[in-house]
């Protein structure tokens, strides 16, 4: 088993993991530093989408959603996380592996924020056409393009 752990196509997906999640923590522990001189406008595109970085201590899930249960989403999210890793190690395809280490480091993000703050903590607030489109942070986009990606991959899911 230790053996499987260190094989060589584990290396880049390992570092995707170790590089999505310090990147999450770095980025928002700069917000957290940084909160008093939020929200901050960062960039509009072509006049009807703006890019904001504000700070959301988020209990839920994705909008907020479960917020009042929070402890079992909790373990719901530590559940997934071990299927997910189960998933990872089970998978020999690089691209799928990526996928997985991709939705694994945005889950240790979050999971980050859950037991260091009692919350996540989001930032980027993109506004369409003056209709708000929600506020996430890094760790949310990593699980949305792992995902994706494996949505997108050739090969089925191996279970």
């Amino acid at each position: 088993m230790i053996k499987r752990i260190f094989d060589s196509i584990n290396l880049i997906p390992f570092g995707v993991v170790a590089l999505v999640l310090g990147l999450d923590i770095f980025v928002k522990q700069l917000v957290l530093l940084h909160m008093d001189k939020l929200p901050l406008f960062v960039v509009s595109f072509f006049g009807k989408v703006d890019l904001w970085i504000d700070l959301v201590y988020n209990k839920g899930a994705a909008w907020g959603s479960f917020a009042k249960f929070s402890q079992l989403l909790l373990v719901v999210r530590i559940i997934i996380l071990f299927f997910v890793l189960i998933l990872f190690f089970r998978s020999s395809d690089l691209v799928k592996k990526i996928a997985y280490s991709l939705v694994l480091a945005g889950a240790l993000g979050n999971l980050y924020d859950t037991f260091s703050h009692g919350k996540v903590i989001d930032m980027v607030h993109f506004i369409f056409f003056g209709k708000s489109f929600g506020i996430f942070n890094l760790a949310d986009a990593s699980i949305f393009t792992g995902l994706i990606t494996l949505l997108f991959s050739r090969k089925p899911i191996e279970v």
